[in-house]
């Protein structure tokens, strides 16, 4: 592996242990099981859908500069009363399980 440039820095003594005991369950060496773990992880898809963000982000803006915002710049928007949190908010027949 020294082809593709300096390894990763060693791991602690009690990191190494549960390293090693985690490859064994898998029957693996703790080599194989660090490279398959390093490997599985840049091929997550949110680090991608992360990498691709610096490219979307100028696009979304294009989008959502050209919105239509006058409904939202009348002042015409309401947002509805949010439910009650405790019994306090609902009708007193409603608070002990009795129908209204």
């Amino acid at each position: 592996m020294d082809q593709n440039g300096p390894q990763v820095p060693s791991f602690e003594p009690e990191e190494y242990e549960r390293v090693t005991a985690a490859a064994h369950l898998l029957g693996k060496s703790p080599e194989d099981f660090v490279r398959d773990a390093a490997l599985a992880a840049a091929a997550d898809p949110f680090l991608k859908a992360l990498g691709k963000t610096r490219d979307r982000i100028p696009q979304l803006a294009d989008v959502f500069a050209t919105q239509d915002t006058r409904a939202a710049d009348t002042g015409t928007a309401t947002w509805p009363d949010p439910a009650p949190m405790g019994s306090r908010g609902l009708p007193q027949s409603q608070q002990h399980g009795h129908a209204a």
